[in-house]
C-alpha cells in the first residue's frame, strides 16, 4: 500500500527541525514557548483537515466537535482517574482511547453524511459541531450535575512536549497515507469523483475511512492540548474557532499543496495573538471577512499566488522563481 522511497539526505532538515523542536523548552521563555505551542497545535490541525477536505474537497467545519470530544473525554477520564473512580492510566493511552472512540463516531457520521456534497456538507459538519456541544453540556448539568471539569496541573514542558509528540504523529501518519494508493484515492475524488468511481475507485470507502482518519487526528491533538487547562468547560472545549481556523488557515496557504496547510498556520497562528487582543469581540467578524476575501481574490492561497507571480516573472524573462 505504501511505496515511499527516501534518500538518507532528505531526512536531514526534518531531523535538524525536530532537534531545535525538542530543545526549545531549554532555549525560550514560557511566553514565546506558548507562542509556538499553538502554532504547533495550529499546524497540525490545518494539516489533519487538509488531509480529508483539501485533498477530497469535501469542506468540513466540524473539527470542532472531534477537537471538543478528544480535549473533553480526556480531561474527565484525568480528573475522575485523580478522585479515585477509575483506573489511573499513562496519559498517552488515555489519549489514544479518546481517538479510538473518535474514530469510531466519524465514522458513523461519515456513513450518513458523505452522501451530501458542498456547501450543504459543510453547514452540516458545523452543526454536527453545535449539537456535539449542546450534548455535553447537557450531560455535565442534567447528569453530572458539574458545569465544568477539573484537571491534575502540568507544567509547561509536559504541556508542549505533549502538543509536539501528536504532532509530530499527525505529520508523519499524514504523510505516509497521503503518497499511499489511500492519498492518491482521495485526490481522484477531490479531482472529480464521477471518474474516480467509474475507474474502480470505491469511493463511498476512502471518503468514510478518510473522514475518520482526519477526525481521528484532530482528536489527538485535542487531547494532548487538555492537560494545557486546569480547568475545562464545554463552550471552550468546542470553540467555533477549531471549526473555522484549520479551514482559513489552509486557504490561505493554499489548499493545492501539502505545504499550504503549513504556511497557512505558521503566519495566521502568529496574527492570531494580536487579533484576539487587538479585536476581542470581533474575531469571528474578522476570520469570515477575510475567508471571503481569500475565496474572491487568492483562491489559491498564498502558495497559488508566488506561483502565479513565478510564472510572469519567468515569462517575462525577468527571474526564475
Amino acid at each position: 500500500m505504501f511505496n515511499i522511497k527516501v534518500r538518507p539526505i532528505e531526512l536531514v532538515p526534518s531531523i535538524l527541525i525536530v532537534v531545535v523542536l525538542a530543545l526549545a523548552p531549554f532555549l525560550l521563555s514560557e511566553y514565546y514557548l506558548s507562542i509556538l505551542r499553538m502554532v504547533l497545535l495550529w499546524l497540525a490541525l490545518s494539516i489533519s483537515w487538509h488531509f480529508f477536505s483539501g485533498l477530497t474537497r469535501y469542506v468540513s467545519l466540524g473539527s470542532a466537535a472531534f477537537f471538543g470530544l478528544g480535549l473533553y473525554m480526556t480531561a474527565k477520564y484525568l480528573e475522575q482517574s485523580a478522585r479515585g473512580n477509575l483506573i489511573p492510566l499513562p496519559l498517552p493511552l488515555v489519549i489514544l482511547l479518546a481517538c479510538l472512540v473518535n474514530f469510531v463516531i466519524a465514522l458513523i457520521i461519515g456513513l450518513t453524511t458523505l452522501r451530501i456534497r458542498g456547501i450543504y456538507f459543510a453547514i452540516l459538519t458545523f452543526g454536527i459541531a453545535v449539537i456535539a456541544n449542546m450534548a455535553v453540556q447537557w450531560w455535565e448539568i442534567r447528569i453530572t450535575g458539574t458545569r465544568g471539569t477539573y484537571l491534575p496541573i502540568f507544567d509547561a514542558k509536559t504541556v508542549y512536549y505533549s502538543v509536539l509528540l501528536a504532532a509530530l504523529a499527525v505529520l508523519l501518519v499524514t504523510t505516509m497515507l497521503r503518497r499511499s494508493r489511500f492519498g492518491l484515492a482521495l485526490r481522484m475524488i477531490g479531482e472529480s469523483e464521477d471518474t474516480a468511481v467509474h475507474v474502480g475507485v470505491d469511493a463511498s470507502k476512502y471518503k468514510i475511512l478518510g473522514f475518520a482518519i482526519s477526525a481521528m487526528l484532530i482528536s489527538l491533538m485535542g487531547g494532548s492540548f487538555s492537560i494545557r487547562f486546569s480547568y475545562v468547560e464545554p463552550t471552550s472545549a468546542f470553540s467555533p474557532d477549531y471549526s473555522l481556523l484549520p479551514a482559513i488557515m489552509t486557504m490561505l496557504g493554499g489548499t493545492g499543496s501539502a505545504y499550504g496547510p503549513v504556511l497557512g498556520a505558521v503566519v495566521l497562528s502568529l496574527l492570531q495573538e494580536y487579533l484576539r487582543v487587538a479585536f476581542a469581540h470581533h474575531f469571528l467578524i474578522i476570520l469570515g471577512v477575510l475567508l471571503v476575501l481569500i475565496v474572491l481574490f487568492m483562491p489559491d492561497g498564498i502558495l497559488g499566488l508566488l506561483r502565479g507571480r513565478g510564472t510572469i516573472l519567468r515569462r517575462k524573462g525577468w527571474a526564475e522563481l
